[in-house]
Order: C-alpha cells, then structure tokens, then sequence
C-alpha cells in the first residue's frame, strides 16, 4: 500500500493533539482529556504498523487483499468471477502517485469491492486487465473520464461495454 493510507490517521492524532491541549487547559480534569487523546495515536501506531503487510496478490486464478497485524484478514476473489475493473484516481492521488481499484464481480458477495492507496496504479491496472482478459483480436482498454479513471473491458463474455 501507499504511504498515503498513513495521512488521514496522522492527521487526526495531530488534530487531536491540538484539540486535547486546549480542552486540558481548559478541564477541571485534563487526566481525562489526555487519557481519551490517548486513543488516537494508539490508533495511527496500529495502522502504521500494519500498513507494511498489507497487500494485494494477484495470479492467473485469484486476487488476495491481505491485511491486519495482530489477526491477519484474506480476501480471494477468482479472477475468473471479475466482470470489470476501474481505476480511480484523485487529483491527491495523481499528485502522490496512488490510486484505488473497483472490482466488480456479479452477486452480493464480494470478498473486497475497493483497494484504495495502490501504489504503481497504472500498471497494476494493466497487468490485472490483462489478466482478466486473454489477448485476443477486438479486446480493448477504454480511458474514460479524462484519463482520471480507466475501465477494462472486453468484446466478448461478461465483459462487454454497457
């Protein structure tokens, strides 16, 4: 995953640091307000610690996202049950060089539907389109959306631009 996944929890034990300082000025009890702070860095060391094993794995058969520290969560999806792929890409995201992807697959039940702060966006895109897709005459990648978001599609199959 991209480092980008850390920003919004940092943000928030930065923000909280500051709020928990004016409000600890402020208390009768600032035992309290600091002990309620305390949640949220405790809560950004565990993201950070498990941000580098966090992972997407993908093969000719199946896409795993694997996270967690302390238990470990894995999602497989077949490749073959993957009717479109998206990626979405944020003016923050293109600045920064992380993008997310939408997985789309028929049901209810998905194992995962996004794995935002993919890092490389572009050509993991490519490299799973391709998969999802065997190289035949009339296949095609579209880019809608201003080159902001690319959709994989093919001509025949459960593929099939709508």
């Amino acid at each position: 995953m991209h480092p980008a996944a850390l920003a919004g929890p940092l943000v928030l034990a930065g923000g909280g640091l500051v709020a928990a300082r004016k409000l600890a000025s402020r208390s009768a009890r600032p035992d309290i307000v600091w002990g309620a702070y305390l949640l949220l860095p405790l809560g950004f060391l565990r993201r950070l610690a498990a941000w580098p094993v966090t992972y997407l794995a993908v093969t000719d058969r199946r896409m795993v996202l694997v996270g967690g520290l302390a238990s470990r969560t894995a999602a497989a999806m077949p490749v073959d049950q993957v009717t479109g792929l998206t990626l979405r890409r944020t003016v923050p995201g293109r600045l920064l060089g992380y993008g997310t992807l939408i997985v789309a697959s028929p049901g209810r039940r998905q194992a995962f539907r996004k794995v935002r702060y993919l890092p490389y966006p572009e050509q993991l895109y490519l490299e799973i389109s391709a998969l999802l897709r065997p190289q035949e005459p009339g296949g095609t990648v579209s880019t809608e959306g201003g080159g902001e978001e690319m959709t994989a599609y093919d001509s025949a199959g459960p593929f099939q631009q709508e």
